[in-house]
């Protein structure tokens, strides 16, 4: 499959997969600042995308290989990434919940959830392809979290990397088809994978400590 079929099938997909993430009915109407992480209360009217997976399938070529990629069934990917998309918004609209709370921050919860992050992130990541790095550029620096202080603002970095990330034109517009946005989208992935992991590592230690405390 080619990246141009990955990316419609990709923009279709993760224009309906908003009407996955919802706030139960018991609970109040979703915040601006829910609405920023990608709780969109009018998803509604992107359900009718689902329609252009199908179309875009009958429209291209599917059926080329390379030597060292195996074809598979494009609805297969388009449900990873759509179950993907869809999972990375609300496991960090729950950890953004969890830091702005009254209540002290559980590591425990935190590692879970950058686990979930990581896990996700990186099979959206094989989907899409692997960004090439840019010519002479390096990692970026990541200090280490030594305490919850430093771990909130790690995490609400997080919060603004993966909201960007969801609000990229290529997936909130059907009619986008640029290929520097799908570049920018899939950098953008490897920041939220490398952030969440280092998150994670940090947050087991600063556990072990707690833990070890009197």
């Amino acid at each position: 499959m080619t990246i141009g079929v990955v990316l419609q099938i990709f923009c279709a997909s993760i224009l309906a997969s908003t009407a996955m993430i919802t706030t139960p009915a018991q609970t109040p109407a979703p915040t601006q600042a829910e609405r920023q992480r990608g709780i969109d209360p009018e998803f509604e009217q992107r359900q009718r995308d689902l329609r252009l997976v199908d179309k875009l399938m009958d429209a291209h070529e599917t059926t080329k290989t390379t030597k060292t990629t195996k074809r598979r069934d494009p609805k297969v990917v388009a449900a990873e990434l759509e179950e993907d998309f869809t999972r990375i918004q609300v496991v960090n609209n729950d950890l953004a919940q969890a830091v702005s709370g009254s209540a002290p921050l559980n590591l425990e919860f935190v590692v879970k959830s950058t686990t979930e992050l990581v896990e996700h992130a990186k099979r959206l990541g094989e989907n899409l392809g692997h960004p090439e790095p840019e010519k002479g550029s390096k990692p970026p620096k990541l200090e280490p979290v030594t305490d919850v202080e430093q771990l909130k603002r790690s995490l609400a970095t997080l919060d603004q990397l993966i909201t960007e990330f969801a609000h990229n034109p290529l997936f909130t517009d059907a009619s986008t088809r640029d290929a520097e946005l799908f570049v920018k989208a899939r950098r953008d992935l490897a920041e939220i994978i490398a952030l969440s992991e280092h998150i994670k590592k940090n947050t087991e230690e600063l556990s072990k400590v707690a833990r070890q405390s009197p």
